[in-house]
């Protein structure tokens, strides 16, 4: 008696619409990367499959942050007089 063979289950990437393959049944939330792109994707829905980019993650933040955090410098620090001298 023959196994049966289990299915592939595919949904698109959103970003390059590369097929992403599933060979257990996915969870909702699931994360995933595109092996053609790279970009990290979510599981939004079940029926049907769909994959999209997720709320939670933000990455293009994450700069601006690191950039607010850097901000430890006063006004006092830069000299406006510099251009002073090119005012004849």
């Amino acid at each position: 008696m023959a196994t049966p063979k289990v299915g592939r289950i595919v949904a698109l990437c959103p970003g390059c619409s590369n097929e992403i393959s599933f060979y257990r049944p996915p969870q909702l939330g699931e994360f995933v990367t595109c092996p053609q792109c790279g970009d990290l994707v979510e599981v939004v829905s079940l029926s049907p499959l769909t994959l999209d980019w997720s709320a939670d993650i933000d990455d293009d933040d994450d700069w601006q942050d690191e950039w607010n955090d850097d901000d430890d410098y006063d006004d006092d620090d830069y000299d406006d007089d510099f251009m002073d001298s090119y005012d004849d």
